[in-house]
């Protein structure tokens, strides 16, 4: 009996569902189990399902976006999935296999897989679960045990070569465009790299050049990717991307070893620079926050504005959390201000708090708003053209904003998140030599 269609089932996991209704609904989908279930020669899903590679794929409007991962039982029926995404590996062990389905939530971001298992338990049908302002989207997902490729060549020619910096632009349907740049390394056919753009990264993206022809795809639990492209005669880089759910968007792509962004510290402005922020809220302990509290004040504060949605976020956090454990001693401290996609206050704070246990985060953060500019503004009214998340700001010790940073190069970036990092461990020793007032 398969129920991956009985979507009540993961409102639990986001506290939508009183435990009495939720107790009521097992106890029926238990007896629909047992009525189902014929021992001897048809074992419940949690002892089918099978141990090792699998290979999975959601279901986009370009085609299949491939993703990699392995499953380890843990227990008698407990597993821990390990999602392989690029050279980052996401681990959950926070399954549930009710009758002949799987459910699994991924960390930190709002969205469950849920798939039925099949009577040989090496594969899976059903969709990702997404949540976003409350509401679900499905995106629809198969999966089988075996093979460690993503995509496979379907010419016999050698591949062309597309490693390197690309100048690129895409393009809405509306006809808006954005630039961003391409980076790319190739060994044989296998490619892997990302697209910048002034705002953030496309994190891993990974896969093949089989001829002429690239196709990239990344998922880390709740952003997915699909590239497809083709390199034409005079050298240019043309194609889609594809998110999991929705349109593409072309591209064009040139070679360009001195392709540049605009200066992330200039898309972001301040209305008037002497203006210090003093908001004070709640952090998600319940505990006063704001940057001119006495347990702040005198100290050199990073204002980190996030969300717990924001893939370039979490790679923020898992950086910062490093650098508040080794300045701290020296009078340093972060706030990360969330801006979360629910209007469930309790949800809002469990959702940071799921992103603080995930990477150490050792600093407070409290839930500003949602993340629209009035929410920002509220908070931080002297920010002019708020326009990405994360946003950075580095207060002195008298409080005072001496930077705006907009986006993140996260690790999949390579060396333009390596410079990142040097610029701004400069930055902060800077501020942290400066006296205090």
């Amino acid at each position: 009996m398969c129920i991956y269609n009985q979507f009540s089932i993961f409102c639990s996991l986001f506290g939508s569902w009183s435990r009495q209704r939720m107790g009521l609904l097992l106890f029926v989908l238990g007896l629909f189990t047992l009525s189902a279930c014929k021992w001897g020669t048809d074992l419940p899903g949690k002892y089918r399902l099978m141990e090792g590679d699998w290979r999975g794929s959601l279901i986009t409007e370009g085609g299949e976006l491939p993703f990699l991962f392995g499953l380890s039982r843990t227990g008698d029926s407990t597993f821990r999935l390990e999602l392989i995404d690029g050279r980052d590996t996401l681990r959950t062990e926070e399954m549930q296999i009710v009758g002949d389905s799987l459910i699994v939530r991924f960390p930190v971001f709002e969205s469950v897989l849920i798939a039925g298992i099949s009577k040989g338990g090496d594969s899976l049908v059903g969709r990702l679960v997404k949540v976003k302002n409350d509401e679900e989207s499905y995106i629809p997902c198969v999966a089988t045990r075996g093979g460690k490729y993503k995509f496979a060549a379907q010419v016999s020619r050698l591949p062309d070569e597309v490693g390197g910096i690309w100048a690129t632009t895409f393009y809405k349907a509306d006809g808006d465009s954005q630039a961003a740049i391409g980076s790319f390394s190739q060994t044989g056919s296998a490619v892997s790299g990302t697209f910048r753009t002034p705002y953030g990264d496309y994190r891993y993206l990974d896969g093949i050049m089989d001829g002429d022809s690239l196709f990239l795809s990344g998922f880390d639990g709740s952003g997915a990717y699909l590239v497809r492209a083709c390199l034409q005669e005079d050298q240019s880089l043309t194609g889609m991307l594809y998110p999991g759910s929705g349109p593409g968007r072309r591209f064009v792509a040139r070679n360009n070893p001195e392709a540049s962004l605009p200066d992330p510290h200039g898309l972001t402005r301040l209305k008037d620079p002497s203006h210090r922020p003093d908001f004070r809220l709640t952090d998600i302990e319940g505990k006063p926050v704001g940057p001119q509290i006495e347990s702040t004040a005198g100290k050199v504060v990073i204002l980190q504005i996030l969300g717990s949605w924001c893939p370039n976020c979490l790679d923020e956090t898992a950086l910062l959390a490093k650098w508040r454990e080794e300045y701290a001693p020296r009078g340093f401290e972060i706030i990360g201000l969330g801006f979360e996609r629910t209007k469930q206050p309790e949800k809002a704070r469990n959702n940071l708090r799921r992103l603080a246990v995930r990477y150490g985060a050792h600093y407070p953060m409290a839930v500003a708003g949602t993340p629209d500019s009035a929410s920002v503004h509220a908070v931080l009214p002297m920010l002019e053209k708020f326009i990405a998340y994360p946003t950075t700001l580095f207060l002195d010790r008298t409080g005072r904003i001496r930077k705006v940073h907009t986006g993140f190069d996260g690790p999949a970036t390579g060396s333009a998140h390596s410079q990142f990092v040097a610029e701004t461990r400069q930055f902060i020793e800077q501020l942290l030599a400066e006296p205090a007032p």
